[in-house]
């Protein structure tokens, strides 16, 4: 009764980090191009990551539950696989640093596999090969439309017309983008909160999604500002066009990851999205030069590899096998 109330306290932990991040790139276009206030982008956010992880979230529990530790996990050892996620998550956030929270919690899967010894590598590979194949794809495909429609020349003034004479339209849609976003979101990551309490506690998964989504919002509430502040201005000045290019793209793949029972990294394919308007702007090299990258890439490669190691060591000390 104690470890599963404990259980229970630590996903509530977990699922506020988890909500801040998920906001910080679902709407970094309307708070960058300020087209909303804190307050309704957060009720926003939070009502369209309940209905995604309703609606297509069991996918990925089902994949992080039975397809990345093939050991039966019990109470203490989903509660190491929550702490672990849910410290390296407040570390990032902390540091202001957008950190997927699907790598963390695969690699605090993968860490508990690691100790019973009963990894499957096939799954985890492909989930890598994955993320890293449509973050590419983020950076590419936002990048070519970017060049497409930046600097303004008289092939693409048109554009720019119809942009200025639906300029209130236009807005709209951004927002409509960021909620798609948002949909986005819950379709992935609320399973990552879920995960453990459905593969230790063997309770529904819907039920569990259903509960965990609003802590989302909450989390969004009270972390979300200080994250979405770095995706969203620090790293380049987003505009309304470049919002809905970024929302549209992102939300697309990740979308196709939980289709496909995949767990994916929003925040990445986000931030390469993010990355390639700086890189048409400021150039490539300028870009790749800015301190913010730099504190990124090496926190994407620290984090997962530090969560593997911290839900390994956990299980190591206090499970006996």
């Amino acid at each position: 009764m104690v470890i599963t109330l404990v259980l229970i306290i630590v996903s509530v932990f977990v699922a506020l980090n988890m909500g801040a991040s998920g906001f910080s790139v679902s709407f970094t276009p309307s708070y960058g191009s300020r087209l909303l206030k804190k307050s309704r982008a957060v009720v926003l956010y939070g009502l369209c990551v309940f209905a995604g992880g309703l609606l297509i979230g069991p996918r990925v529990v089902s994949t992080l539950v039975n397809k990345i530790s093939l050991a039966q996990l019990n109470p203490y050892s989903g509660l190491l696989i929550l702490f672990s996620a849910g410290a390296m998550m407040f570390l990032s956030n902390m540091l202001k640093i957008p950190q997927s929270t699907s790598f963390v919690t695969v690699a605090s899967f993968l860490g508990a596999g690691l100790y019973y010894g009963k990894v499957n590598w096939h799954t985890v590979s492909k989930i890598i090969i994955v993320a890293a194949v449509f973050s590419a794809l983020s950076f590419i495909i936002t990048y070519l439309i970017k060049r497409k429609i930046y600097p303004p020349h008289r092939g693409n003034l048109h554009l720019y017309e119809k942009f200025h004479i639906h300029r209130n339209k236009f807005k709209n849609f951004i927002i409509w983008t960021d909620m798609y976003s948002a949909f986005g979101i819950g379709t992935n990551n609320v399973a990552n909160v879920v995960a453990p309490l459905v593969g230790s506690l063997g309770i529904s998964p819907f039920l569990a999604l259903g509960l965990s989504a609003p802590l989302f919002g909450l989390g969004a509430y009270f972390f979300g500002e200080r994250v979405l502040k770095t995706v969203s201005r620090d790293i380049v000045p987003i505009g309304e066009m470049s919002a809905a290019i970024v929302s549209s793209i992102t939300a697309t793949f990740v979308i196709i990851a939980s289709l496909l029972g995949l767990p994916a990294p929003y925040v990445q394919f986000t931030t390469f999205s993010v990355l390639a308007i700086s890189s048409v702007k400021d150039g490539t090299r300028h870009t790749a030069g800015k301190s913010v990258f730099k504190r990124i890439i090496s926190a994407w490669i620290c984090v997962p590899v530090a969560t593997v190691f911290l839900s390994f060591l956990l299980h190591l000390f206090f499970i006996k096998r």
